[in-house]
């Protein structure tokens, strides 16, 4: 099991459940995934807990007590068919082979450049959310809230939570997107307070909302920065605003990296705007003895991701002749019809989080669209222009998306700017092929310790 979020963390426990052994590999230092992610004592002293941080800490608490052996601080860097996997911790290595795998490796959040993205001020709002939620911290005093989907008036309510300012919320959806949105959400009431108690608490504090619009650039002055705000709509003035900090991203998608690894078959969304693991209710993908649990298999939330954690568990008991068919479907029956109802909230909101084109509105020549290796616009248009009509041509022809991220921050631009550049589907160009290491190495865990003297050196050659 790769991932230790509420997907993976339940697929293990319903998996141990039915009598089957089950190792959690995780990155983080304890359990928990995003949603649940456990706080710093300086956290839990100053910000409020919520029904988060409760059902998070009632998680931990349930794997601790279950037997099932959880690697925290593991990092996974290969996956080969069998499957073995391939693991970095404190730059020592390790390796694990299993007959089944689970990738619960969960969401990666979707970025966007615009000018002056590179600035120390601006930050992802699922970062911003990790600061804020299991630090405590403020991004910054004074924060413009910015980008898509709903993360961005949680990431409002929890910089007024912990006495921050909120400039300005800065959307790209219009009204109207969500008010479709809030008819759908009476399907699941919870939600539904939730989001209303957040607008109530900006209007009262008159906090401006743009709709339809985005960022245009952040620009440093001294110890602040001028956020720029255009209306994608096309009416009215771009609008400056000083702030300490700017929270901006632009909804999450699923985090792919083991599925491409191991050659699963991926659909593209076109309502969600990214690609998925092909996978039936139950986590099952098109390779035998691999499953895709929770967010990998299309974002839908911690409640869905809950559930298919719950059917995955069970189905891997089912395939693997623990339990027989009638039981299987018996247990399966009540999750499935909950599911069906959240997945109908939950398709909505991937719609909101879905910015379409802003990349093509809001990018000029000379912005960096890929971070790492410091490529703009220009340079991977040029490539597209000079024949690059796939998005791994134009990675081996720009070097974008071979820096250490490989790709996560800037493999959606990339893909906007190559559709609309070919007159293609973003289905057509294509995803960036994954290449092991899946993270970054330590040279110490490669190479061991050694000194120079620990080198055999040949003889040297007679005179």
């Amino acid at each position: 099991m790769v991932g230790a979020g509420v997907a993976g963390a339940m697929t293990a426990l319903v998996a141990q459940r039915h009598g089957l052994h089950v190792i959690v590999v995780d990155d983080n230092a304890t359990p928990g995934g995003q949603v649940y992610r456990q706080p710093s004592p300086y956290a839990r002293a100053h910000v409020p807990a919520d029904a988060e941080r409760r059902e998070g800490d009632h998680l931990r608490d349930k794997l601790r007590t279950s037997g099932i052996e959880i690697r925290s601080g593991h990092s996974v860097w290969s996956v080969t068919a069998g499957f073995r996997v391939e693991l970095c911790h404190d730059e020592a290595m390790a390796s694990l082979s299993a007959p089944v795998l689970v990738g619960a490796t969960g969401a990666t959040e979707r970025f966007h450049p615009f000018e002056g993205w590179t600035d120390p001020a601006v930050t992802g709002l699922a970062a911003a959310s990790i600061l804020l939620r299991a630090g405590g911290i403020l991004p910054g005093q004074r924060t413009v809230v910015a980008g898509s989907g709903p993360l961005l008036f949680s990431v409002a309510h929890q910089i007024m939570e912990l006495g921050g300012e909120v400039a300005a919320i800065v959307d790209t959806a219009s009204t109207a997107q969500w008010a479709r949105m809030g008819a759908t959400l009476v399907l699941d009431a919870a939600r539904m307070g939730q989001g209303l108690a957040w607008m109530r608490e900006i209007r009262r504090r008159k906090i401006p909302i743009h709709h339809r619009a985005c960022v245009r650039s952040v620009t440093r002055r001294g110890s602040v920065v001028d956020v720029t705000i255009r209306s994608l709509a096309g009416n009215g003035r771009d609008v400056t605003i000083a702030a300490d900090a700017v929270a901006c991203g632009y909804g999450l998608r699923p985090s792919t990296d083991l599925s491409r690894l191991l050659h699963a078959r991926h659909d593209y969304d076109g309502a969600a705007g990214y690609w998925q693991c092909a996978a039936d209710p139950y986590g099952r993908s098109s390779i035998d003895g691999f499953y895709v649990s929770g967010d990998g298999a299309g974002i839908r939330g911690a409640s869905v991701a809950r559930l298919r954690g719950i059917l995955s568990g069970h189905a891997i008991a089912h395939d693997m002749g623990r339990i027989d068919s009638t039981t299987f479907a018996d247990l399966c029956r009540p999750v499935l019809s909950r599911l069906r109802r959240l997945d109908v909230v939950s398709r909505q909101m991937v719609r909101l989080m879905n910015p379409g084109g802003i990349v093509l509105a809001n990018t000029e020549a000379d912005t960096p669209v890929c971070r790492c290796e410091r490529v703009s616009r220009a340079t991977i248009e040029q490539a597209i222009d000079d024949g690059a009509h796939e998005i791994n041509q134009v990675k081996s022809w720009t070097r974008c998306g071979m820096g250490p991220c490989q790709g996560r921050m800037c493999e959606d631009s990339v893909r906007q700017l190559l559709a609309h550049r070919t007159h293609q589907g973003p289905d057509v160009v294509g995803h960036y092929t994954t290449r092991m290491p899946l993270r970054p190495l330590p040279v110490q865990a490669v190479t061991g310790t050694y000194t120079y003297a620990d080198i055999p050196l040949p003889k040297a050659a007679p005179l």
